[in-house]
């Protein structure tokens, strides 16, 4: 994934995830951290989302969970759907649709993942 001379991660898709971050968290912690903390990330998707329905009296807390730690690691999408689904819970509308965002985007962002992990 990290190409050596560029200093980027050209082959992921800016929408599913910041490459600068990635970049950036490399510089940082190291390749091997790195993926580790991805997959942290691909764990927490998992056993946060796996098990949930709009009817889990967690759901509110288990995206709050997941807003830092995806957005942390770059992917913004990820972590604006999370924060929506958690808003959608206080406010008690439109928890259905920000669920089924959060799917998509966490449907998404794991193949990324696991490529990343693969290859970092």
């Amino acid at each position: 994934m990290l190409s050596a001379a560029a200093g980027t991660f050209s082959d992921v898709d800016p929408a599913v995830c910041d490459r600068e971050t990635l970049a950036d968290l490399t510089d940082l912690f190291g390749k091997e951290r790195l993926t580790h903390l991805l997959a942290g990330l691909d764990e927490e998707i998992v056993r946060r989302l796996e098990q949930i329905t709009v009817a889990s009296t967690d759901l509110g807390a288990n995206a709050h969970a997941l807003v830092s730690v995806s957005g942390t690691l770059g992917f913004a999408s990820l972590s604006r759907a999370c924060a929506n689904l958690e808003l959608a819970c206080l406010d008690g509308a439109g928890i259905d649709s920000s669920l089924q965002a959060v799917r998509a985007e966490a449907a998404r962002a794991r193949p990324v993942i696991a490529r990343l992990r693969g290859g970092v």
